[in-house]
Parts: C-alpha cells; sequence; structure tokens
C-alpha cells in the first residue's frame, strides 16, 4: 500500500502532521506544494503514484470500515475490473445517512449512470493506466463531472460494492451551499466536455444525459433560486439561459423531465416540475425579446 497525503497550502498545521506520519510509516509519502485547490492535489498524488490502483479520499471525508480497501482490491482483481465503485452515505459529526441510490439494477455500467451521486472522483478503485489519460482541471468547481464519466468510457469492465462503502462529510459552509457564485456556472464546461466526449450504447448515453442536465445542471438552477432574489436572481437566470444557448443545450429542458419521471429518488415532483416549467418560460420570453 501506498499513501500520499498532499499538503494543499494548508495553514492549520496539517503540514507538520503530514510529516509526522510520514516518519513513522514508510507507506505514506508527504508532497507539499502551494494552495491550488481539490483538483491540483489530486494531479499532484497521480503524478507520483506507482501503485497498480489508486484510490482518492478527500480530507473530511472517512471510509464506512476497515475492510473497504481490501475489498475494493478483491473485487477488481476477481472480477478483473479496472473501475470499481461502492455506495456512499452523506455524514455529519453525529450520524451518518445512506444517499438514495434508487433500484438495484443489475447491470453495473447502468446502475453507475443512473445515479449522479455517484460521479465523485472519491468511492472508487482505478487502474493507474486508466488514469493517465485524463486529469483534472485546476480551479474549476464540481471537476468530478468534468473526468469521472470519460475515465468510465475508458474502463474495460465496471463493477460495484453493493453496500455503502465511504461516509461524505456534509458541510454546510462548503464553496458549493454557500452564497451562490458565478463558479457555480463552471457546471455548463463540464457537462459541455463530457457530452460531447462521453461514448456508450444508446441506453448507457440515455441515462448519463438525464443526470448531467437533470441532476448537475437543474442544480444550478435551484441553487440560484435558492440563494438570490430580486435583481440579482433574474441576472443569474439571464446569465443561466444564455449558457443553454450558448452551449446548445435546448436538450436540457427535455433530459430534465425525463431525470423527474424515471428516477423514483426524487421528492417533490411536481414542484421540480413547476420550477422547470417557469424556467421554460422564462427562458423562450427572454429569447423572443433578445434580453
Amino acid at each position: 500500500m501506498e499513501i500520499i497525503l498532499v499538503d494543499d497550502g494548508s495553514t492549520d498545521g496539517s503540514a507538520a502532521l503530514c510529516d509526522e506520519l510520514a516518519e513513522k510509516d514508510a507507506r505514506i509519502k508527504a508532497v507539499h506544494k502551494e494552495n491550488g485547490g481539490l483538483s491540483s492535489a489530486r494531479n499532484a498524488g497521480l503524478g507520483i503514484c506507482k501503485g497498480d490502483y489508486v484510490f482518492f479520499i478527500d480530507s473530511d471525508d472517512w471510509l464506512a470500515d476497515k475492510n473497504v480497501l481490501s475489498d475494493f482490491i478483491h473485487t477488481a482483481e476477481q472480477e478483473d475490473s479496472d473501475f470499481v465503485y461502492g455506495l456512499m452515505n452523506t455524514a455529519t459529526d453525529e450520524k451518518q445517512v445512506p444517499i438514495k441510490a434508487g433500484k438495484r439494477i443489475a447491470d453495473d455500467r447502468l446502475f453507475f449512470l443512473s445515479n449522479p451521486y455517484l460521479f465523485s472522483a472519491c468511492n472508487k478503485v482505478y487502474a493507474r493506466t486508466l488514469l493517465q489519460r485524463l486529469h483534472f482541471v485546476p480551479g474549476r468547481i464540481n471537476e468530478d463531472v468534468d473526468v469521472i464519466p470519460l475515465v468510465f468510457c475508458h474502463a474495460k469492465k465496471v463493477s460495484r460494492l453493493d453496500r455503502a462503502t465511504y461516509n461524505y462529510y456534509s458541510n454546510p459552509n462548503s464553496i458549493t451551499r454557500s452564497q451562490f457564485s458565478e463558479k457555480r456556472f463552471d457546471m455548463f464546461k463540464s457537462v459541455k466536455h463530457v457530452h460531447e466526449k462521453f461514448t456508450g450504447t444508446k441506453e448507457e448515453k440515455a441515462a448519463f444525459y438525464r443526470n448531467i442536465f437533470g441532476f448537475q445542471i437543474f442544480s444550478v438552477y435551484i441553487e440560484i433560486l435558492k440563494r438570490t432574489n430580486g435583481t440579482e436572481r433574474k441576472k443569474y437566470l439571464l446569465r443561466f439561459c444564455d449558457l443553454l444557448k450558448e452551449n446548445e443545450f435546448d436538450c436540457f429542458f427535455h433530459h430534465a423531465a425525463l431525470c423527474f419521471l424515471c428516477d423514483e429518488r426524487f421528492e417533490k415532483k411536481l414542484k421540480k416540475f413547476a420550477a422547470l416549467s417557469y424556467l421554460k418560460i422564462f427562458y423562450l420570453a427572454n429569447s423572443r425579446s433578445g434580453k
């Protein structure tokens, strides 16, 4: 086992702790770099790792149990898989709650594509050779959406562990949960990138498009509604509509509607359809007026 701790310009004493752990255990390597964000940190680790397999874990998350990594590797070797994923819990300091994964379909590839929550880089074992094709885009939030679906496309065999293997810490103060920012529009860049390069069967593409439009892009719209109002909300909604047009995402409305219809996990379906209908009217009205 090789454990790479990436100190991404920390200022809280983590750098010293990384060095201390590396001195105690020869399997641990500490990497120190200027702050560059999560993508930059992952790329730094990928640049020096030498193992046959790679597993990412973010600094505030933890494994569901002590057997997770051995179970991942066992599955990869037994099934000759170069991409193995597990299910996830959303966690706080008090409890862990399984993230709804939808209907347990037998096809491991289709199950993955039907669950946008699984597009995270974490909670997966990859053959290291599979990750050499791609890198994470520095400075971009939601960077996983930009990379993981394409890694999935290149995988020769995909397998899953049908249990929660990872605790994802839900931080109410994280960048994706704070006041709405222009950075949230990075999602359009990521979706544009994977939309153009994704390959798969007709059924796989349908599941993938439902999720990148009905979940990923739609989530940006919902964040605008939740975290803005008045003239600021109108400004961001206009920007959202402009990006739909610029990226030729007219199919967004179709796939978003299908996402809500096909996915039994989504609650408040009528409310989501109402929000989507409002956006469609806003989109058409401003397209016609040229605003």
